[in-house]
């Protein structure tokens, strides 16, 4: 499967509109971060990608097909923080039947990863902490090796090292498959040296996506004396405008022609974390 379109999809429950005429295509061979706030539609999104619940209106398309038949589903697999398998369920007996679905899958291999994070393939899925069955359900989904991988919050719970070698582990993955990884998460710095594409999500609707690197470049500071750059705020498209005892600082998108600077003016570089602050307290205005 090469790509999954997604098309004019809105999502309501009752009279909250959790996602809004959403249009967005997923290409293979890719490492997505889909960025947004608590409760923006992340999980609702990704929840109709993998056909576990239906849209209000609009539809999925996989390889321009709206059917998820057998042999497409075995190229999806979708993980959520949500404890969706049977409880008395053991990590070896979980990891048995994810083999059984999906030919890649490695038992000796994932037991032995999950055995490295320090868990115990003998235990039964209610008895994990949070953290260590947001490892078993993110391990097990990375190793499905399907064509499209969704990790909705992977790290859950996850610490510091735990995280960093959860990180490994997608990019391990990434290399030897070449397959798709979209990872939702509102941890927006930890993992933007793991991203390709970005997508942000606010009240249900994605209101920028493009390449991690063209966003980064696209986007810098502007800080001076506020007379200074009251003289140029009009040449500039502002997305966030802080001002601190006479000094102004503008976060902007770079215009298609830059003009010069006058002196004390000075440029620095903003995080993608900064970015999607910055968009979404203007979205909130």
């Amino acid at each position: 499967m090469q790509t999954i379109k997604i098309c004019d999809i809105s999502k309501n429950y009752r009279d909250v509109l959790a996602l809004d005429k959403v249009n967005l295509e997923l290409q293979a061979g890719k490492i997505y971060g889909l960025l947004g706030r608590n409760g923006a539609g992340k999980s609702t999104l990704l929840k109709i990608i993998a056909d576990r619940i239906r849209p209000t209106s609009g539809q999925i398309l996989y390889n321009g097909k709206t059917i998820l038949d057998d042999t497409t589903s075995r190229q999806l697999y979708f993980s959520e923080p949500d404890k969706t398998f049977p409880e008395l369920l053991k990590v070896k007996e979980l990891c048995y039947y994810t083999s059984q679905f999906y030919p890649k899958f490695n038992l000796d291999e994932v037991l032995q990863i999950l055995q490295d994070f320090g868990i115990n393939e003998k235990k039964r899925l209610n008895q994990l902490s949070t953290g260590n069955f947001a490892i078993v359900r993110s391990i097990v989904a990375l190793q499905t090796r399907a064509g499209f991988i969704f990790l909705d919050e992977p790290t859950l719970g996850h610490d510091a090292v735990n995280r960093e070698l959860f990180y490994n582990e997608v990019l391990r993955i990434y290399r030897e498959e070449q397959n798709t990884i979209v990872l939702s998460t509102h941890l927006i710095d930890e993992i933007s040296n793991l991203l390709e594409e970005v997508i942000f999500i606010d009240h249900g609707q994605i209101f920028l996506e493009d390449n991690l690197d063209n966003i980064i470049t696209s986007h810098f500071y502007l800080t001076g004396p506020s007379e200074q750059i009251e003289q140029i705020e009009r040449s500039y498209s502002v997305i966030e405008k802080k001002e601190n005892l006479g000094f102004v600082s503008l976060l902007i998108r770079r215009p298609s022609v830059t003009p010069d600077l006058p002196d004390g003016i000075k440029t620095s570089r903003a995080s993608l974390q900064d970015i999607f602050v910055a968009y979404s307290k203007k979205r909130d205005k």
